[in-house]
């Protein structure tokens, strides 16, 4: 090759290895593509040193300023800070835990940012939160609830290592995933005793109003009840062991019947309880082969127009002044005497209902649906018996029994002379309840 020939390949080479060296630093072949970049989570950002600082300033600054606002204002009022606390106990996963709901309950400025900004979400979006679902038409749900009905099986085994991991994890007790243990250990405490067990798992609101919560069902046809997936094989199990359930959804769901459930609230309506009343009273009189009694006692039912918002509307923590969701209203019938006296349970009664708040909803007069209106009083017209009562809000996996079995471990026959035990709890306490067992002292 002559020397020029060598010379011009020399200086082509130079040429190349300057472009590539070029190309290199404005992102060119030698360097990954831009999408490369995105996918290995590269992201260049340019910004101005001078912006940077001051974006740095105002986010230190909003830092300190809700905490420091929030002790000043707590002086002010004369009010505990919640600080101090953070310093008495040992660091555990409990502690911590703990002082982080109080730092939240305490926080000012959670209290006016919340729910103005959950109003706005609500209205525009339909967005609810960790315990409120927003469905059409002014329908809400409670989220345990359609967890419950749209999750997996509560009885797989899967899903009830999952929900005894999270809680060992959360730092609480070891919980009581499995419902069926606790079902039968109480029906053969009571069975030993003569005592019918009848198992009255309440259907959740998800089940029987499914159009209003994600609005695909056509309003104009009949539609199959929505189900967990576990549940048919609960109750073929509990069947066999001789354990009544009762389960008053219908076969199905028919186009333009009434709602059984309030629009805004977790319980039911009126009505339909009254209905499920009646239903429970037959399935009471056959399980524990009663006799109606000789004196029928002299009650009678009076309507009551009641308004309230419902519970579900509590929970989404909306401004007090809030104008999206109007009470809505119903009409409950108490049950009392001639002489106008409402009824009340009797702890001599051959029937023992334990319930949680679908049992006191229409009768506990906190919860704003009125009184001596609910399952006890009306299941009592129904049967035209006397029925005891020990009922309890939430945790109606534990809390019932639980208070059964410290009266008769007190010494307190709770269970004297009863024939049937009526164990009332929401159905999604079967996926989300702890079904704790219990001692029981029986005589």
């Amino acid at each position: 090759m002559a020397a020029q020939d060598r010379a011009i390949l020399i200086d082509a080479a130079r040429v190349g290895a300057r472009e590539r060296h070029s190309s290199a630093g404005r992102g060119g072949p030698t360097d990954p593509s831009h999408d490369e970049r995105l996918r290995r989570g590269i992201i260049d950002t340019d910004v101005p040193r001078g912006r940077a600082r001051w974006m740095a300033a105002i986010f230190v600054a909003s830092i300190f300023t809700v905490p420091v606002a929030q002790e000043v204002m707590q002086h002010v009022r004369s009010e505990d800070s919640v600080l101090p606390e953070l310093f008495k106990h040992r660091p555990t996963r409990k502690s911590l835990r703990q002082f982080e709901d109080d730092l939240e309950q305490a926080s000012y400025a959670k209290d006016y940012v919340q729910p103005r900004v959950q109003a706005v979400l609500t209205r525009f979006g339909r967005v609810g939160n960790k315990k409120a679902i927003v469905g059409y038409g002014g329908w809400l749900y409670y989220e345990p609830g359609v967890r419950f009905v749209g999750g997996p099986g509560f009885l797989a085994a899967d899903t009830l290592d999952a929900r005894r991991r999270a809680a060992r994890e959360a730092g609480d007790q070891e919980i009581s995933a499995d419902p069926r243990p606790a079902i039968l250990a109480f029906h053969r405490a009571l069975r030993a005793l003569g005592i019918a067990l009848v198992l009255f798992p309440v259907p959740d609101k998800a089940m029987l109003q499914p159009r209003e919560i994600n609005g695909r069902v056509a309003a104009g046809v009949d539609a199959q009840i929505p189900r967990n997936p576990d549940w048919r094989t609960l109750v073929a199990e509990l069947t066999r062991e001789g354990i009544v359930v009762f389960d008053p959804s219908p076969d199905r769901l028919k186009a333009g019947e009434p709602p059984r459930y309030l629009i805004q609230d977790t319980h039911w309506t009126p009505a339909w309880m009254e209905e499920v009343a009646d239903q429970l009273a037959i399935v009471v009189t056959s399980a524990g082969g009663l006799v109606r009694p000789t004196k029928v006692p002299t009650w009678r039912e009076v309507a009551h127009p009641i308004a309230r918002v419902g519970d579900i509307v509590d929970m989404l923590k909306l401004p007090e002044d809030q104008t999206l969701f109007a009470p809505q209203e119903v009409t409950i019938r108490t049950i009392e005497d001639h002489a106008g006296v409402t009824w009340e349970p009797d702890d001599r009664a051959d029937v023992l209902l334990l319930g949680d708040s679908f049992t006191n909803v229409f009768s506990l007069e906190p919860m704003g649906w009125g009184t001596a209106a609910g399952l006890a009083p009306h299941l009592a017209f129904a049967l035209g018996r006397a029925v005891d009562v020990i009922s309890q809000n939430d945790s109606g996996a534990y809390a019932t029994r639980q208070a059964l079995a410290r009266e008769l471990a007190a010494g307190t026959d709770r269970l004297a002379g009863k024939k049937v035990v009526v164990w009332e709890f929401a159905s999604r306490e079967l996926a989300v309840g702890d079904w704790k067992d219990v001692e029981w002292t029986t005589r």
